[in-house]
């Protein structure tokens, strides 16, 4: 389903987001503006890169159950939303929205645990297709709304998937990795080999999840690394190491 002639979003409350980019207000405050527009009541954002698995960038419910039902859906059902369908005909570069309905969603676990159970009777999946990944965003609602409300909604989405390319899109990671780790044996020689390779990839925004699996070590032992590093410099985290790597 195509959206046509979208309005442009609210300039203050486009302000706001912005302003809340990279803290824990985001997901509430883009929440609550989603369901000002076309009544949501949860929202997910993730990205996929290079045809890996989902990783989970923003969520945010009205409902309970919200952070099981994004763990099911990342390990189980991503392969059988119908928006995937319309992910893969998508060309690098160009944009996409899907509305669907309760009815769409075939697999009866995925239909039970993530539409029927929370009793959501939509989701409209907004998304961008990328060289190399993509991004998806998607509101759930209970009750279904009218087609000026989507319109509203489909601005609301082009801001936050422009926000989700400026922070998550994946340009060139492993290059950054390299320099950091050159630039974290010039200004921090103290560090370990083992601490440099966290530092880095902390410093790049890896979760220490993902860090445990490159490297492939526990993510509590990668969490000890990363702590034994900042106390030893006073650092409550990695970007305070930055001001010494920036040329």
């Amino acid at each position: 389903m195509a959206i046509e002639l979208v309005p442009p979003l609210d300039a203050e409350i486009g302000a706001k987001l912005v302003e809340a980019v990279g803290t824990e207000d985001f997901g509430p405050l883009l929440l609550s503006t989603a369901q000002s527009i076309a009544h949501v009541d949860e929202l997910f954002g993730y990205l996929v890169v290079d045809q890996h698995e989902p990783e989970p960038l923003i969520s945010s419910s009205l409902l309970k159950g919200a952070d099981e039902r994004v763990k099911r859906y990342m390990s189980h059902f991503y392969q059988h939303d119908p928006a995937v369908r319309e992910i893969s005909a998508t060309k690098k570069g160009d944009s996409f929205v899907q509305r669907i309905s309760l009815n769409d969603i075939i697999p009866y676990d995925y239909r039970d645990q993530c539409f029927e159970k929370p009793g959501f009777s939509e989701k409209l999946s907004f998304g961008w297709r990328a060289d190399g990944y993509l991004l998806v965003l998607s509101f759930y609602r209970i009750k279904s709304t009218d087609q000026s409300a989507l319109r509203d909604l489909a601005s609301l989405a082009n801001l936050t998937l422009a926000i989700m390319v400026k922070r998550h899109a994946p340009i060139d990671r492993e290059g950054l990795v390299e320099t950091l780790e050159r630039r974290l044996v010039r200004s921090f020689p103290e560090l370990t080999a083992r601490e440099r390779e966290v530092c880095a990839r902390s410093i790049a925004g890896h979760s220490a999840k993902k860090i445990g699996t490159e490297l492939g070590v526990a993510a509590g032992t990668i969490l000890t690394y990363r702590q034994r590093a900042y106390q030893r410099f006073g650092f409550t985290g990695a970007s305070d190491f930055l001001p010494l790597l920036i040329d």
